[in-house]
């Protein structure tokens, strides 16, 4: 197996994130020139407040920060340590796939107890990738 296939989940995870952040952006941009919310609050962030909208899209940026770089440390490991095999491609595709779906329902509807199941899927699936990278390791090292 080519061991740079499990980098295209996590450039597929990059874009996702850019994504996000553009469309924040630009969310900010245009609600700022309709004057719902003063780009004052922008300094600090307390000077006045946001509009329900984009807390939301601000919390769900933020969560692009919080635990993918744990899959993106996980994907260098498995690709610097000779790990990558099929099953950990298919993870990492299968981790990338349910942040598509928590941003889907985060952006969207918003159903937390949906949105806690894809966030939980993912979880769990980031945990089988480090378990694979742990076996991979250790038993190189016993050897």
């Amino acid at each position: 197996m080519d061991s740079s296939a499990i980098l295209f989940p996590a450039i597929a995870m990059f874009m996702l994130t850019a994504s996000v952040v553009a469309y924040t952006g630009g969310s900010r941009v245009a609600a700022i020139r309709r004057r719902d919310v003063s780009i004052r609050y922008y300094r600090l962030y307390n000077d006045g407040e946001q509009t329900p909208r984009l807390q939301v899209l601000g919390r769900h940026m933020q969560n692009h920060f919080e635990v993918p770089p744990l899959f993106y440390i996980a994907v260098i490991f498995l690709y610097v340590t000779g790990s990558v095999t099929p099953l950990a491609v298919v993870l990492a595709w299968l981790y990338f796939g349910s942040r598509c779906v928590h941003s889907f329902i985060h952006l969207g509807s918003n159903n937390v107890t949906q949105r806690l199941f894809a966030f939980a899927l993912s979880g769990l699936i980031l945990i089988g990738i480090w378990i694979l990278l742990l076996v991979s390791v250790a038993a190189t090292e016993v050897q």
